[in-house]
């Protein structure tokens, strides 16, 4: 549930508002905000920039924790262009907000709607448009890992970034042992307590908890 200023809603009930979008992006540590008012806006000290802003398309699931939206930015002066292709915008935190103003173009009341807040995920751009689309940050719970637990060092190579070793031996087994023995186990990669859980049941709980499951009488204390 969002909640809405009291100032904001006055404004909608009088039916004399003037709703604009606001975005910013935070790429390679600079935030730059735009919005799609004809005129620059003032809020929260920061000055949002006039753009096109279109095709505005947020989707929110029931079922599926990973929203987004997505928004279509004018780059007919090419000032995207050099934003995207020439930096690394994939990952980095945006926000969507709606405004109301004034007759004076001022934000009523300094605060917006949060209408979406995540990451930049897909994109692509042409000469006249940049298409983005925004992810919530949830969107890692569906990443799957392509790095396996095992009971042996997982780093393939020896005197790799990972393994760190820098003394002079020339082999390694990948076992914990040889690590031990290269005085290098701190920047052991495997996990070797996995044999002792294998082909064993786990149980959770706690002993009170398991005698109920299986009917047998447990002691108030």
């Amino acid at each position: 549930m969002r909640n809405y200023s009291t100032q904001i809603t006055d404004q909608l009930a009088g039916e004399e508002f003037k709703p604009f979008y606001v975005l910013s992006m935070t790429i390679s540590g600079t935030t730059y905000r735009y919005t799609d008012c004809q005129v620059p806006i003032y809020f929260n000290s920061n000055v949002y920039t006039s753009i096109g802003l279109g095709a505005i398309n947020v989707a929110y699931s029931i079922n599926n924790v990973v929203d987004r939206i997505n928004i279509e930015i004018d780059n007919i002066d090419s000032a995207m262009t050099g934003l995207f292709v020439g930096g690394t915008p994939t990952g980095s935190a945006a926000q969507l907000e709606q405004v109301v103003l004034n007759s004076d173009n001022n934000v009523i009341g300094d605060v917006s709607v949060v209408l979406f807040q995540g990451e930049i995920d897909k994109w692509g751009i042409d000469e006249d448009i940049l298409k983005v689309t925004l992810v919530s940050q949830f969107v890692r719970w569906q990443q799957v890992t392509f790095s396996p637990h095992s009971a042996s060092c997982r780093w393939k190579a020896f005197k790799s970034t990972e393994c760190d070793y820098a003394g002079g031996s020339t082999w390694c087994d990948r076992t914990y042992t040889r690590c031990i023995a290269l005085a290098n186990s701190t920047n052991f990669g495997g996990f070797r307590w996995l044999p002792s859980l294998q082909n064993i049941d786990i149980e959770w709980g706690g002993e009170s908890r398991r005698k109920r499951a299986v009917g047998y009488p447990v002691k108030s204390i």
